[in-house]
Parts: structure tokens; sequence; C-alpha cells
């Protein structure tokens, strides 16, 4: 019996590495796919934009007012399908990229990329604060990558403030343990569709409302599970938004969520 159990463990564990290693062949031949399709559909695109800029840089004035509005109209939705391909080869990328994992200023990595959002947007009130002496060993660039998304996300939904507020820190949660956050003040969301967030494509606003193309947080998850971390997210509607992720290594002064 015991032979027989151990003959029918050792095929379990066979068919499971088996099945394990066709997830991931399946994995990489999509993304791979998907890095190809993307990639090729850029050059038509710029072509579209391009041709279509030159057509209303020459002929304008020769085409009724109703004419130049379709052809915005046509730059515009090239222009955001051009976003949508680079978003989507950033999230491949991200994927397929060798990792080197290195210790990482956190808090001189987010004053960095804080301060290119200042500098691109003069005309902000937002009032920033930002934890020092926050270090992870990570992937820099990668690293990099969720600030970018989610600093940049804290100045889109707070477009809307006069004097907005955004802080990036860490604490310890109950049940994630140690982690960054990214806090502001601005549109939030409702929780209820908090499960859809870190999904690509899956928005919660308008594009009337913020642009965007619904890849960013998708690329933040694939980060932070690359370095056996996590993503989450607490809102509320008009109240603002915080996001927390984690990186094993973490090293920072963690004060509980109730302090």
């Amino acid at each position: 019996m015991i032979g027989t159990d151990n003959t029918a463990r050792k095929r379990l564990e066979e068919r499971v590495r088996h099945r394990t290693a066709e997830l991931e062949a399946t994995n990489k031949e999509l993304e791979a796919f998907s890095y190809s399709v993307s990639h090729d559909l850029r050059d038509p695109l710029r072509s579209i934009d391009g041709f279509s800029q030159a057509f209303l840089e020459d002929f304008g004035p020769l085409v009724p007012p109703e004419g130049r509005e379709d052809l915005q109209r046509v730059r515009h939705a090239t222009q955001r399908m051009g976003q949508l391909i680079d978003d989507m080869l950033l999230l491949s990328r991200v994927t397929r990229r060798e990792m080197h994992m290195e210790a990482t200023d956190m808090s001189a990595l987010a004053a960095e990329v804080a301060e290119e959002l200042v500098r691109d947007n003069p005309q902000r009130d937002v009032q920033l604060s930002i934890e020092p002496g926050m270090t992870a060993t990570g992937d820099p660039q990668l690293l990099r990558i969720v600030l970018v998304n989610l600093l940049g996300n804290a100045w889109k939904f707070t477009s809307r403030r006069e004097h907005a507020h955004v802080s990036v820190g860490t604490v310890r949660d109950p049940e994630h343990g140690p982690a960054f956050f990214v806090h502001d003040d601005g549109a939030g969301f409702d929780l209820q569709y908090k499960d859809k967030l870190f999904v690509a494509f899956q928005r919660l606003h308008g594009q009337d409302e913020f642009p965007g193309t619904g890849i960013g947080l998708a690329t933040v998850l694939r980060v932070a599970r690359r370095h056996g971390g996590d993503v989450w997210a607490e809102g509320e509607i008009d109240r603002g938004a915080t996001f927390y992720f984690t990186i094993p290594d973490l090293h920072a002064f963690i004060p509980t969520k109730e302090e």
C-alpha cells in the first residue's frame, strides 16, 4: 500500500510539473504575441497621425470646418491608440525583463518622480509628503515604474482639487505586513469595484473625466508580483484613495495603520 501511495504521489507530482511547464510556455507565447502585435501596430498608427497632420497643415484652409474636426478626431483616436500600445509594450517588457536586484532608495526615487510631475504641471498646487529613509531590495527600474504609475495617478485624480495633497510612506498592514503606500485626496473610487482596479483595460472613470488606458495599475501589480509582493487599494468617492504595495525586503520605520 505504501508503494502504491508513493507511486500515485509521484505521478501526481509529475503531472503538476508537466502542467506548470505547459502554462509557463503558453504564457511566454502569449507575451511574445502581445509584444509582436503591439510593436507592429505602432508604425501604421504613426503614419495615420502624421499624414492627417500634414493634410491639415497643407490643405486645412480648403477643408470645411466639419472636415477639419473629423480629421482632428482621427488624430486624437490614433494618439490614444498609440498610448495604449506603448502601455501594452511596457506591460509586456515588465513581464519579460530580466530583473537586477539591488538596494534601492525608495524615498529618493519617489522624490525624483514627483519632481518630474511638478515640472510637467507647474500650474498645479500639490502639497507633497515623502517619508525619508525608505529603502527596498528590488529592481530599481521596475520599482520606478510602480512609483511613476501610482504618483502619476495621484496627480491625475487630484487635478480637480484647487489644493491637493499627496503622500508617500510606509505602514504595517495587519493582513499584508510592511507595505509602501501612495495616498491622495482626489476623486477616489467606489470600493465595490476595487477588484477591477488592477485588471488591464478596466477603468472606473470615463475617458472624458480622466484620460488613461487602464493598463498602469495592471503594470504595478505585475511588478509587485515579480518581486514576490502584492498590491491593494482603499478609497472613497470624492475623498481620495490609497494604493499599497509590498516588497518583501523593505527597510524603514513602519508604523501600524492605526498610528
